[in-house]
C-alpha cells in the first residue's frame, strides 16, 4: 500500500540574476507503508531538495506529493507546522538539539507543541527511553553525552509523535563506526517493527541496509536497487553503481 506518492515533480528555481536551475525534473516514485529508502547522489543532484519537499518544507514548481492520500498542494500555510508534526518525523545530521534543554526536553518539543498531557509524555517516552537505551540519561544535557547518545535522543523525538513517516538526513555523517552502526541497527529494528523510512546518504554501507535505493542524478532518478529479502547483502551492487556514476561524471568533465 503506497503511503507516499510523488508524481511528476519538477522544481525549478530563479536565480537573482533570472537565471533559472532545475534541480528536479520529472521525479516519480511510491513508498509503501513499512519501507525502508535511501536516497544517494552526488552533491548537487537533487537529493537535498527533494528531501526538503518530502518534509513539505519547499513546494514543487509542478508535480504533486501526497502523504496517505493528502495533497501537500492542498495544505493550508498556517498549517503545515501542525501537519510536519503529526505526519512527520526528522532526524538530523547535526542532531538539532537544544544545549539549555535536557535530552527528555528535547524529545518533548513536538509533544509540548501539540498541548499533550505530561502524564501522556511521560508515557511515551519511558517506552523509547528503553528501546533506545537512554532512559538513564534522559535528565543530561546534550553537551554531557556522546554524539551516539544525541542521535538516539534526536531519534526519540522523531518518534514520539509516531509519525507516518521518519525523514533521515545523513543522520550518521556526524557519527563514528560505531555509533553508525548502532544507529543503523535502531533503523532496521524500527522498520522491521512496520515504521516507515526515507534517508538521504552518502554512505554506501547506511544505503545498503535499507529495502530500496533511490540513486539521483542531474535532478532525475536513474537508477534504482530493490532487495529481495532484508538478509540480501547489496553492498557491492551500490558501492558499483556509485562508482560508475562518479566516473563517468569525471569522464564527462
Amino acid at each position: 500500500m503506497g503511503i507516499l506518492k510523488v508524481q511528476s515533480v519538477k522544481k525549478v528555481y530563479q536565480s537573482r540574476r533570472g537565471a533559472k536551475v532545475e534541480a528536479l525534473s520529472d521525479i516519480s516514485f511510491t513508498v509503501n507503508k513499512g519501507e525502508y529508502i535511501a536516497i544517494m547522489g552526488e552533491s548537487g543532484s537533487g537529493k537535498s531538495t527533494l528531501l526538503n519537499i518530502l518534509a513539505s518544507l519547499d513546494e514543487v514548481t509542478a508535480g504533486e506529493v501526497l502523504l496517505e492520500g493528502m495533497s501537500y498542494k492542498e495544505i493550508p500555510n498556517e498549517k503545515l507546522a501542525a501537519f510536519r508534526r503529526e505526519h512527520l518525523g526528522f532526524v538530523f545530521q547535526d542532531f538539532n538539539l537544544l544545549d539549555q534543554f535536557t535530552l527528555k526536553d528535547n524529545i518533548f518539543l513536538p509533544l509540548v507543541m501539540a498541548n499533550l498531557r505530561v502524564k501522556e509524555m511521560n508515557a511515551k517516552i519511558k517506552h523509547l527511553g528503553v528501546a533506545l537505551e537512554i532512559e538513564h540519561i534522559l535528565d543530561k544535557y546534550p553537551y554531557e553525552v556522546s554524539g551516539g547518545q544525541q542521535q538516539r535522543a534526536a531519534v526519540a523525538r522523531a518518534l514520539i509523535t509516531s509519525p507516518s513517516l521518519i525523514l533521515a538526513d545523513e543522520p550518521t555523517g556526524a557519527l563514528d563506526s560505531r555509533s553508525a552502526q548502532e544507529l543503523l541497527d535502531l533503523f532496521a529494528a524500527f522498520h522491521q517493527a512496520g515504521q516507515t523510512i526515507i534517508m538521504v546518504t552518502h554512505s554506501v554501507y547506511a544505503a545498503s541496509k535499507a529495502s530500496r535505493v533511490l540513486f539521483i542524478k542531474d535532478g532525475k532518478i536513474n537508477n534504482e536497487i530493490q532487495k529481495t529479502n532484508m538478509n540480501q547483502d547489496i553492498t557491492q551492487q551500490v558501492f558499483d553503481m556509485q562508482s560508475a556514476a562518479v566516473a563517468k561524471r569525471r569522464t564527462s568533465l
